[in-house]
């Protein structure tokens, strides 16, 4: 009898620790992945180009978007 609640010890505060993980982790993924980051990513990435550098980018972003290919 003492062994079964020993047991059933053992399996809460496992149980409530991979819990709370998994919580810790849906959080910091949902605070990692916003589409604003990778806007502002890419246009620093664009401002740190030299000007032709960055003339041929934005041409060949705009091209593709004309065509409706990406690659």
């Amino acid at each position: 009898m003492i062994a079964m609640g020993l047991v059933a010890w053992v399996f809460a505060v496992l149980a409530a620790g991979c819990g709370s993980a998994l919580l810790v982790l849906v959080y910091l993924d949902h605070r990692a992945s916003r589409i604003d980051d990778s806007i502002a990513a890419f246009r620093r990435h664009i401002d740190a180009l030299s000007p032709e550098a960055r003339h041929e980018s934005m041409s060949h972003g705009n091209s593709t978007q004309s065509d409706g290919r990406y690659f």
